[in-house]
C-alpha cells in the first residue's frame, strides 16, 4: 500500500526539541493526521504486522533521513490503516530523504512485515 501526501514536508526532530510550543506541536500533529484522513479514504485497516518506509522528497535541501519526524504520519495512520503501532502491528520504521525540485511530497509505503 502507498499513501502520497502531495506537496507535503516534515518537521524535524531539530524542530521538534527545538522548544517549539506545546500547542504548536499539537497543530501540527492535527494538520498531520488529518492529510492522512483523507488520503486513506476507504483503506482498510491491516491487521497484521507490517514495515513501513516513510520518503520525505524535499524541494531544496533535503532532511537527514534520520531527522525526519515519522511519528506524526504513523500516529495518523493508527485505527484507519493500521490498527495500532505497537511492536505487534509495526515491526520497522524506515526514513528516506530525497530531493525532487518539482514534486516535493511525502511517500508513505507499508508491506507486511518480512519476519
Amino acid at each position: 500500500m502507498k499513501i502520497t501526501l502531495k506537496g507535503e514536508q516534515p518537521w524535524s526532530w531539530n524542530k521538534l526539541y527545538s522548544g517549539a510550543h506545546w500547542s504548536i506541536r499539537a497543530n501540527e500533529a492535527d494538520r498531520v493526521h488529518g492529510l492522512i484522513r483523507e488520503a486513506v479514504k476507504g483503506y482498510k485497516v491491516l491487521e497484521a504486522p507490517v514495515d513501513i518506509t516513510i520518503t520525505a522528497y524535499f524541494r531544496t535541501r533535503p532532511q537527514d533521513a534520520d531527522n525526519i519526524l515519522s511519528k506524526l504520519y504513523i500516529d495518523g495512520m493508527k485505527g484507519i490503516v493500521i490498527k495500532d503501532d505497537n511492536p505487534e502491528y509495526v515491526r520497522s520504521v524506515t526514513t528516506k530523504s530525497r530531493k525532487d525540485l518539482l514534486r516535493p511530497r511525502v511517500e508513505i509505503d507499508i508491506t507486511y512485515a518480512s519476519e
